[in-house]
C-alpha cells in the first residue's frame, strides 16, 4: 500500500489562503516553489499539519487543469497524493486495472517525479503518484523535465 504523501488543495489565490491555513486551521507554512512553465505560473504553496501536509496549487492560465476544475467545481480538494517507490511499476499496475493517467510521468516539486490520475478511472478523485528521488539522483530519463 502507497503511503500518503500530501492533500492538494486547487485555489484561485495561495496568498488569499494564507490565513486560513495558519489562523483558523492552525498549519505551519513550509515553502513555496514556482513554476514558470509554458502552460503558465505555478505557485504551490506547503503547509504542515499533525502528520499531514496540504499543497495549495495556483496557476495563471485560466486553460491549465486546476483552473478548469476551478472555474467547474468552484476552490477546493484537486487530489490525494500517495508516494510510491517505483513509479512506473505501480503505473504499469494499475493501467491493467483500467486505470489511466492524465499524463507522462514529470519532474515535479519537491525533488520528485509525478504523474495524475484521470478521476474518472479513479472513483471522481485524482491521484497524483510521487516517486522521491535520492540526494544527488539525476531525473530518470523516462521523466519528462
Amino acid at each position: 500500500m502507497p503511503a500518503m504523501d500530501h492533500i492538494g488543495y486547487a485555489v484561485r489565490s495561495a496568498d488569499g489562503k494564507r490565513e486560513m491555513m495558519e489562523r483558523l486551521l492552525g498549519f505551519r507554512f513550509l515553502e513555496r516553489r514556482v513554476y514558470e512553465r509554458p502552460a503558465g505560473k505555478a505557485t504551490l504553496d506547503f503547509y504542515e499539519g499533525q502528520g499531514s501536509v496540504f499543497e495549495l496549487l495556483e496557476n495563471s492560465n485560466p486553460e491549465t487543469p486546476i483552473n478548469q476544475f476551478i472555474a467547474a467545481r468552484g476552490e477546493g480538494l484537486h487530489h490525494i497524493c500517495f508516494r510510491v517507490d517505483d513509479l512506473r511499476a505501480v503505473m504499469a499496475e494499475w493501467e491493467a486495472k483500467g486505470v489511466k493517467f492524465t499524463m507522462k510521468p514529470l519532474y515535479g516539486s519537491r525533488g520528485g517525479v509525478i504523474t495524475f490520475t484521470d478521476a474518472s478511472t479513479t472513483g471522481g478523485l485524482a491521484i497524483e503518484l510521487v516517486q522521491y528521488l535520492k540526494a544527488g539522483e539525476p531525473v530518470p530519463d523516462w521523466a519528462q523535465k
